[in-house]
């Protein structure tokens, strides 16, 4: 009789253990899909936060060129002498 509670045990055992890996693997995949899911969040973000800081680069960078075309043109249009007209005003 011994024999059959020993085995009975040990099946009781291993379906226990086997439930509990079933349930921290089911737990680990849910981590592991909302690790997911916040890493793939961040790259999108970080990936736009690049793409909109490379936008305002250019955007600064066409500003300049284009405010020191202006000024060279309105200093080549303004007579010598006068000086009434204040170009850094823009």
């Amino acid at each position: 009789m011994s024999g059959l509670f020993f085995d009975q045990c040990l099946v009781a055992r291993r379906i226990s253990k086997d439930k509990t890996l079933t349930e921290n693997s089911k737990s680990r995949d849910q981590a592991e899909s909302a690790f997911g899911k916040t890493q793939t969040q961040f790259l999108a973000r970080s990936r736009t936060i690049s793409e909109i800081d490379a936008v305002a680069i250019a955007r600064d960078a066409k500003t300049a060129r284009l405010r020191e075309l202006r000024l060279e043109k309105e200093a080549a249009e303004a007579p010598a002498g006068d000086t009434s007209k204040k170009a850094g005003k823009r």
